[in-house]
């Protein structure tokens, strides 16, 4: 005869005193559980803990370092991520550097946009808005990408609050205030 015993208890009387009993008819749901992975992604050419994530608040702004521990080389974004009432990022965006280090903005919008239009960042002060092209969406997201100009050096120096917008593919135009204040203070602090 099998005996199931959990903590002194029998299994069945420690699932019912758990649990509660069962309705005619119904049977006992087993959930899956599972392990959740690591909301790092490893590259594949490195074994799990030969990589490394830093994550460093500042305001309105977030610095991401991640770090090959092997090659000792790190690559950096301060990303800013605006989102709704129920969790859902509706725009985010992140300054990093091409591998010659030249500055650009990486925007995201909601995967709702159109995939032909254009993000639209309107900067107090300035009577035309900057238009950004979105390069594409998949079903998590669209991206747009705005080179680091002279322009948007000097907004970020005054740690501006633009307007940001976009059309969505049912004909509605979502639009946020983002804040520059904090960009500057988190890239300082990458070096």
């Amino acid at each position: 005869m099998l005996k199931e015993v959990l903590f002194g208890v029998p299994a069945f009387m420690a699932f019912m005193l758990l649990f509660g009993p069962l309705a005619a008819g119904q049977e006992a749901a087993r959930e899956n559980y599972r392990i959740k992975p690591s909301d790092v992604v490893v590259p594949r050419e490195l074994k799990p803990g030969d990589y490394q994530r830093i994550i460093r608040p500042f305001e309105n702004w977030t610095l991401i370092c991640d770090e090959n521990l092997k090659s000792r080389e790190r690559v950096c974004n301060v990303t800013q991520i605006i989102e709704n009432g129920v969790g859902q990022i509706a725009f985010s965006w992140s300054l990093a550097a091409t591998k010659k280090g030249e500055p650009y903005m990486i925007l995201r919008t909601a995967p709702v946009a159109r995939s032909d239009g254009r993000i639209s960042l309107q900067f107090e002060g300035r009577k035309e808005p900057i238009q950004v092209k979105l390069d594409g969406c998949s079903h998590t997201v669209c991206v747009g990408m705005l080179p680091i100009g002279p322009m948007m050096k000097e907004q970020i120096s005054k740690s501006t609050a633009p307007a940001i917008s976009y059309p969505t593919t049912d004909g509605r135009t979502i639009s946020v205030t983002a804040n520059l204040k904090g960009l500057s203070t988190a890239v300082k602090a990458i070096k």
